[in-house]
């Protein structure tokens, strides 16, 4: 049984093995390949910053999104006009099986000099979500030193509520 609360870091080296031990936490990396992977009616992917070369777009996370969207899990993805433009949206949307979404928030949309949202989070299926520091960048996921937590249940559809409101009063603006 999980607990409803996991420490989530990611750890540069020569650290990260040391301070994941020590903390009893889990690396940010596989903490959100799970979530894609495990994720069975509908996932939530929000950050700000997505790289061209970056995690969403190589292993694991890549394969591990395409699973997610041939296994017709409705997935929306919340970034920023340039955060967006970093994805094979057409390849995407070929793969989806089920409602494949882009979102980005007023401000962005408004202007795109502005983030609107610094937010990252992603959730699954409103019963487990990662909230905290790491964009999908590479430094995100392997040299910066980011701190997060994997949250169960009660958080989760918590922040599954907020989500669908911030979409429900135009916070966050499908484009």
């Amino acid at each position: 049984m999980n607990p409803e609360v996991e420490l989530v870091i990611t750890a540069p080296e020569p650290y990260g093995a040391r301070l994941a031990y020590n903390a009893s936490a889990r690396m940010t990396l596989g903490v959100l390949t799970q979530l894609l992977a495990s994720a069975r009616d509908t996932l939530v992917v929000a950050v700000p910053f997505l790289q061209q070369a970056g995690p969403l777009n190589t292993e694991p996370l890549a394969s591990a999104l395409r699973a997610a969207l041939e296994r017709r899990v409705a997935v929306d993805i919340v970034s920023t006009a340039s955060g967006l433009r970093t994805l094979d949206v057409p390849a995407l949307r070929r793969q989806a099986r089920a409602r494949f979404r882009l979102f980005r928030s007023s401000a962005n949309i408004e202007d795109e000099k502005r983030l609107g949202s610094h937010a990252k989070f992603f959730i699954a299926d409103g019963t487990s979500a990662y909230v905290g520091s790491a964009n999908l960048t590479g430094p995100s996921l392997s040299t910066n030193l980011e701190i997060g937590f994997l949250v169960h249940g009660t958080a989760a559809r918590q922040l599954e509520s907020l989500w669908k409101t911030l979409v429900e009063i135009g916070f966050f603006i499908e484009v």
